[in-house]
């Protein structure tokens, strides 16, 4: 039996009063008055103060009666008297579309997560950008204003936005605001993500990825690495593309994603702590559908898809690490081969150097030896010839 709903959300939108035809859209004209303040009680006081019995007649059974608020917000708290005067302004001149969406909650279930204004607040705050980007609006050109409400049936929180400036090109170039609709489907997922946000569905499994993740990030610290997911790591960087973006999900990686989610795969059940924290993962993954099952909501496997594409940036940024040293060291070694080649070649140019030097020496030595023999060859010769003529000129005197 599917749950009753905890969460429902509407939508609604309002173009310019000068777009609707008079005669067959004057309920649309005159609810675009009401929203856009151009009367004395109008939707910022309705939404600041939740009494609706100055409501115009026919307006009263859309938003409900009865009723009281925290006060009307934005995303930087409750709104003075001088800022909601400057919202009556903006809202008066705008020709953007003006959106007025009713976040309902279940009376026990608004009790319990949306029970005061500062719950209201920090909600609203978070998740209304996030529903911008999802309905293709830009959340930095966003005006809103909210206020949470109670009545004696449930809480719920009323939520009006417009345009800033005109973003969209339409008609041959010309700067158009949004058409104002917004996708069913992205309606039927705010719904759920919402209720996912207040609840905290998602908490279980977010901390589980978390330990994941921290736990896989051991595994790949280089004393953990084995010799094989080096040889997987380096295939991959290989084929790596050497330039452009690289990421998991980058075009350029498309052809190496399947290789990239089998490393994770192997490292995921390589090791028996790392294989624990991926099944816990996956049981409370089993546990977000059933709870998406139960309320008919569409299962999403985003949170798989999210889990494969962080270990994958990991597993690629470790690649290349290792990819790069290894490439490094082979550049070096090169380096040492060409500088020991080179270191060799010295020494042996400098052993030749140096026997060339040893043998002009040692002709020098040796024509030295010779010069000094010839001189004491030649000093003997003067010595004999000085004894000989002294020993004549004895001879003679005798």
């Amino acid at each position: 039996m599917a749950v009753k709903d905890n969460v429902v959300f509407k939508c609604f939108y309002y173009k310019p009063k000068e777009k609707y035809n008079a005669i067959t859209q004057a309920d649309k004209i005159k609810k675009r008055d009401f929203l856009s303040c151009n009367s004395l009680y109008n939707y910022v006081s309705y939404v600041d103060t939740g009494a609706s019995n100055k409501l115009p007649k026919d307006f009263t059974e859309y938003v409900g009666n009865n009723e009281k608020s925290c006060g009307a917000f934005n995303q930087n708290g409750l709104l003075n008297d001088k800022q909601k005067k400057e919202l009556k302004g903006m809202l008066r001149t705008t020709q953007s579309c003006i959106w007025d969406c009713v976040i309902s909650f279940r009376e026990d279930f608004g009790e319990k997560y949306c029970r005061d204004y500062e719950q209201a607040f920090n909600f609203v705050k978070s998740e209304l950008p996030k529903f911008f980007t999802r309905a293709g609006l830009n959340r930095d050109n966003i005006i809103w204003y909210a206020g949470l409400h109670e009545n004696t049936d449930n809480k719920h929180i009323h939520i009006s936005f417009f345009e800033k400036e005109p973003e969209y090109y339409k008609n041959g170039g010309k700067l158009s605001y949004h058409n104002g609709t917004i996708p069913k489907q992205v309606l039927i997922d705010s719904k759920r993500i919402f209720e996912q946000k207040l609840t905290n569905a998602t908490a279980k499994i977010v901390k589980a990825r978390k330990d994941l993740i921290e736990r896989y990030n051991i595994d790949l610290s280089p004393f953990k690495l084995t010799k094989k997911v080096k040889q997987m790591m380096l295939n991959l960087y290989d084929q790596m593309p050497k330039s452009g973006r690289i990421s998991y999900d980058s075009e350029n990686m498309l052809e190496l994603k399947k290789q990239v989610d089998n490393i994770t795969e192997f490292l995921l059940c390589g090791n028996n702590q790392t294989y624990k924290s991926y099944c816990d993962f996956q049981d409370k993954l089993c546990e977000l559908n059933e709870w998406q099952s139960e309320r008919d909501y569409a299962i999403s496997n985003k949170y798989n898809e999210d889990m494969f594409r962080r270990l994958g940036n990991k597993n690629i940024e470790i690649a290349m690490q290792i990819g790069r040293l290894r490439d490094r060291t082979r550049n070096q070694e090169v380096f040492n081969s060409r500088q020991r080649y080179f270191e060799k070649k010295m020494r042996a140019k400098q052993l030749d150097y140096l026997l060339d030097c040893l043998e002009y020496y040692a002709k020098v030595e040796k024509q030295e030896m010779d010069n000094f023999k010839a001189y004491c060859d030649h000093l003997e010769y003067l010595r004999k010839k000085s004894e000989y003529e002294n020993s004549r000129h004895y001879d003679y005197e005798m």
